[in-house]
């Protein structure tokens, strides 16, 4: 498994390399407080991809965080119910049930 993910990811990075030296074209980028002439665009393009890539990282890291505190709390509280039904199940009877169920009769 671990040869396909490394094969996969060698073949990912050459046609990326590839389609990369394609668009080799100089365009102008104006973003809102700056403007940038003549930049390749397979720059812009490997800044957008990156830029992507933390974006993606910090979402799934925030998910990933959150799931992990509700699993934490959920085991509290199971822990929490187990020691209730254990401490449930320990409690003996009173004999004060027998005495009534003979003064009924």
């Amino acid at each position: 498994m671990k040869l396909v993910k490394i094969f996969v990811f060698l073949t990912v990075i050459l046609v990326m390399l590839v389609f990369l030296m394609r668009n080799a074209n100089r365009v102008s980028v104006d973003l809102i407080l700056v403007q940038y002439d003549q930049v390749s665009l397979a720059v812009v393009m490997i800044f957008t991809v990156a830029i992507g890539i933390l974006i993606g990282f910090g979402v799934s890291l925030s998910t990933i965080l959150a799931t992990k505190a509700d699993n934490r709390s959920i085991r509290l509280k199971n822990r929490q119910l187990t020691e209730e039904v254990n401490n449930l199940r320990n409690v003996g009877i009173d004999d004060d049930i027998y005495d009534l169920s003979e003064e009924e009769e």
